[in-house]
Order: structure tokens, then C-alpha cells, then sequence
């Protein structure tokens, strides 16, 4: 009796960590993905679909075809998600090269190893972040504010670099 109830209790376990951990890894895989048939750089939420970041610009050096910069863009965001440091994405000189990151805090700097993606030399990385937002992201998801105070902003300033609250933006439903 003993036995046959140790052996349920076990089967029973096995089979809710099994479950926990499939929805667990399905949610972490399919958040933001590379959407080839629209090269874009993809967030799945409430709201839909949502293309962040489209990739048409073939003057980058080989290997860097739109397509390559889709799948490495789009496993950097997928990377961040999966292990919770994508809280806030800022515009930022990298390498000499102006590009967006992740960082920790709304006014805090990149992450080591934060680097989400590169700009040509010579692109204005925080313009570029909100034409990504102004263009992908708003449209499906309704007017924000562009604020300087208050933690649940979507976009805020500091110190002239714009932050966008991604913990924000992803929770954020259609009832907001």
C-alpha cells in the first residue's frame, strides 16, 4: 500500500514538473522570434504580433544579411527575456558604434554583454529607437506618453537617452 502510494506521489510529480517546464520552455522559445516571411524582429504578446525592428538594409558586410541580423537580433531579445534582464532598452554608443542595449534600470547604462544591436557609424541610435517604437510598436498598441517621472512609463527620458520599459511594454494588455 505503501509502496503503490510513494509510486503515484512520484508519477503525479513527474508529471506536473513535466508540464511546468514545457509551458515554461514553449513561453521562453516563443516570445520574440525571427519572422522571416516579414524580416522582422518579432514580439508575441496579448496584443498580437508585433514587429519591433524590420531588416531590409543589405549594406552591411557579409555575413550580416538582413536575415542573419534577424535570427542574431532576435535570439539576443529572446536571450535577455529567457533569463529576465530585458527590463529596459536604451540607445548607447557600443564599440565606437551607436546601438541599442539592455539595461537594468530606467537611467542605468548597458548590461555587460547587454548589446541588443548595431547602427551604421553615424546614426542617431536614440532617433532610431523611436522610430522602432513610433512605427512597430505603437501602432498596434495605441498612444503612450513620453514621460520623465514614474516607473511604469513606457518611454521615458533621462539625461536626453530615452528608455523603453520592456517589463512594462510586454505585461502591458489592451485594456491599459
Amino acid at each position: 500500500m505503501k509502496s503503490n502510494l510513494l509510486s503515484t506521489l512520484i508519477t503525479c510529480g513527474i508529471g506536473l514538473g513535466a508540464i511546468a517546464v514545457s509551458a515554461e520552455s514553449s513561453h521562453a522559445q516563443s516570445r520574440f522570434t525571427c519572422d522571416v516571411s516579414q524580416m522582422s524582429t518579432t514580439v508575441h504578446t496579448e496584443r498580437g504580433s508585433i514587429p519591433l525592428i524590420r531588416w531590409a538594409d543589405n549594406s552591411f558586410p557579409p555575413p550580416f544579411t538582413p536575415q542573419e541580423r534577424c535570427r542574431i537580433v532576435s535570439e539576443r531579445f529572446k536571450k535577455f527575456d529567457n533569463n529576465g534582464t530585458l527590463k529596459y532598452i536604451k540607445a548607447d554608443t557600443i564599440n565606437n558604434q551607436p546601438a541599442l542595449c539592455v539595461a537594468a534600470y530606467k537611467g542605468g547604462s548597458c548590461l555587460p554583454d547587454g548589446l541588443l544591436v548595431t547602427f551604421k557609424p553615424g546614426t542617431d541610435a536614440n532617433q532610431t529607437l523611436l522610430k522602432i517604437l513610433d512605427r512597430r510598436v505603437w501602432a498596434a498598441s495605441g498612444p503612450i506618453e513620453l514621460s520623465s517621472a514614474g516607473e511604469a512609463d513606457l518611454i521615458s527620458e533621462v539625461d536626453g537617452t530615452t528608455y523603453v520599459n520592456m517589463e512594462a511594454f510586454l505585461s502591458w494588455s489592451d485594456e491599459q
